[in-house]
């Protein structure tokens, strides 16, 4: 049986309040995912996923749109559906020249539409490092010199894993507390 938890903003103590007014400042947003409210009923696991969203996620040196893909690959390859819809959603707000087309074509690891051609490298490998990490160990594939072909630092290589690691703890606590979506999605 999966966990269904969602502590709504009415309902959450006070210390769970701050946590989600700081969300919705930081994210310029007028309510609290529910991933994150289904964190509310323990202070200290929200406030850690909080942290990293933001650190990980929302600031840093790699393009928004690039982060959004990774997420939106992983998310789809294991079938969250949760993760798939946020991660799409946001892909698509962020470059509104997409369609949900061109990100399933992303995720199969074609670039059809205007993105940089670094993208379809750096969205491959981060996929291939977080879900199967020991296909980058062989001599003949240098993840990290692939990524640096690309012109990515040590710091932004860093950030990419980083990513794609957050990926995998959040489909997996998404799909173990059975997220509802905020909103339907792929569009219709």
């Amino acid at each position: 049986m999966k966990r269904s938890s969602i502590v709504e903003y009415d309902d959450a103590p006070p210390r769970i309040k701050a946590i989600y007014d700081e969300i919705m400042e930081t994210m310029g947003a007028p309510s609290v995912l529910n991933f994150l409210m289904a964190l509310g009923n323990n202070e200290h696991v929200l406030r850690a996923v909080w942290t990293m969203l933001k650190e990980v996620v929302l600031e840093g040196d790699i393009p928004a749109l690039l982060k959004q893909l990774i997420l939106f690959k992983i998310s789809i390859t294991v079938g969250n559906k949760y993760c798939t819809a946020l991660h799409g959603h946001a892909a698509l707000n962020l470059d509104p020249t997409l369609t949900y087309d061109d990100l399933m074509s992303l995720s199969e690891g074609h670039c059809g539409s205007n993105l940089p051609p670094s993208y379809p490298i750096a969205i491959d490998t981060v996929f291939r490092a977080s879900l199967d990490s020991k296909s980058c160990e062989g001599s003949d594939y240098d993840f990290e010199e692939r990524l640096r072909d690309e012109g990515f630092s040590e710091s932004e290589i860093d950030e990419l894993l980083a990513v794609g690691f957050f990926s995998i703890i959040m489909n997996m606590m998404t799909d173990t507390y059975d997220v509802p979506w905020e909103s339907p999605f792929p569009p219709d």
